[in-house]
């Protein structure tokens, strides 16, 4: 049976099971999260595999809310003095692809550095984080915006960025000024190349189900997500002029989601029955209250009842390996919640040590509370 490496130094096997002999110190996963392409999502599943400290919020320089962090540099996102960097297994964050270009510094040179991404459909996601910067009236560092700034508006003030995700994923340090065909070229390459895996806001579940069998991911179950804005214009309802703005500034975008598309229709697991089996079972075990078992077997497969039984075990397995991990969620803040009781209750108890001034006086004895006193009348006196 083939092989992969796990995030937790274990071996996977192509059917999801994990080897749990040790091979060597765990890759360290680097979420590039792209705003607005269901990363909130993504990012509570990823804390689910690695509660904790294990995995760790790396900063922001592309704001989610909109807009660029003010005086941003990568070293302060990754400087860690402590030095548990290092045992960190996932790193997320709205940051771009370049900042792989500083982490080899914090890290020793065995660590391999696994990066991965989500997008979404240019237009869609670009209304999206529109509407949400409008929404909130905020830039993170930004003036307020007014609450009938259009789209171009937006851009013009540094609220949105055009063309994000082909900068964010073009490698550069500092994806900024205008994007042009070779920052294209390159972050096209960087799908192709220099990813471990992306996935596809529009095609979610399956990309859960590839980022497990690349990443090495044990639980892949999620819940409704409540911060989809119900209230903005969707399909039809989005005003045409709207809708052309945003394809205007994200012409390079438009181009690079549509290589992603034919990459990830391209990819190997897609074709392998199992590929086909995890995802079917991951959408029985998101099923309300029940497993659900209605659903039509792969076309790679014979028998009702087999199926059935296959279905069961193997959505059963994912919502164990789900409960699985949201108890080493809580178990993971529990112990976080006593550490920092522990600090308070040392910290208290060192202060009521820690004598005043007026117990200190009051601590020593008559007589050498006495004695400077008697001094100076014997001064006085000329003895």
């Amino acid at each position: 049976m083939a092989t992969r490496e796990a995030p937790n130094g274990a071996r996977a096997t192509t059917d999801g099971s994990l080897d749990r002999e040790p091979t060597h110190r765990p890759p360290l996963l680097i979420f590039v999260h792209i705003p607005k392409t269901a990363g909130t999502t993504l990012t509570r599943i990823l804390r689910t595999n690695e509660p904790g400290p294990r995995t760790r919020h790396g900063g922001n320089v592309f704001k989610g809310g909109g807009g660029v962090k003010r005086g941003v540099r990568f070293v302060r996102l990754l400087r860690d003095d402590s030095g548990e960097l290092d045992r960190v297994r996932i790193l997320t964050g709205h940051f771009p692809l370049g900042v792989r270009e500083y982490l080899p510094s914090y890290l020793p040179q065995e660590r391999e550095l696994r990066f991965f991404t989500f997008l979404r459909e240019p237009v869609d996601r670009t209304l999206s984080h529109y509407h949400a910067i409008r929404e909130a009236g905020r830039g993170y560092g930004l003036p307020p915006l007014a609450a009938d700034a259009t789209l171009e508006d937006t851009l013009a003030g540094g609220y949105l960025h055009d063309n994000l995700q082909t900068r964010m994923l073009s490698g550069l340090p500092e994806p900024f000024g205008e994007v042009d065909d070779e920052m294209l070229a390159q972050a096209k390459h960087n799908l192709r190349d220099g990813l471990a895996c992306f996935g596809l806001t529009e095609r979610f579940d399956e990309s859960l189900v590839l980022a497990k069998q690349r990443l090495g991911l044990r639980s892949i179950l999620y819940g409704s997500s409540a911060r989809v804005n119900a209230k903005r214009p969707r399909g039809d309802d989005v005003p045409a002029e709207l809708r052309h703005a945003a394809e205007r500034c994200n012409r390079h975008d438009i181009e690079l989601y549509r290589y992603a598309e034919q990459l990830f229709d391209a990819a190997p697991e897609r074709n392998q029955p199992d590929f086909e089996i995890e995802l079917a079972a991951l959408h029985a075990a998101q099923a309300d209250g029940e497993i659900e078992l209605e659903i039509p077997p792969p076309a790679s497969l014979d028998g009702e009842q087999a199926w059935r039984l296959l279905l069961h075990a193997r959505a059963s397995l994912l919502l164990l390996e789900w409960e699985r991990s949201e108890a080493e969620v809580k178990s993971a803040a529990a112990r976080a919640r006593t550490r920092e009781l522990k600090r308070r209750l040392e910290r208290l108890e060192a202060e009521a040590r820690a004598p005043t001034k007026r117990d200190a006086r009051r601590s020593k004895p008559k007589s050498a509370r006495a004695r400077p006193k008697q001094a100076r009348r014997r001064g006085e006196n000329g003895g």
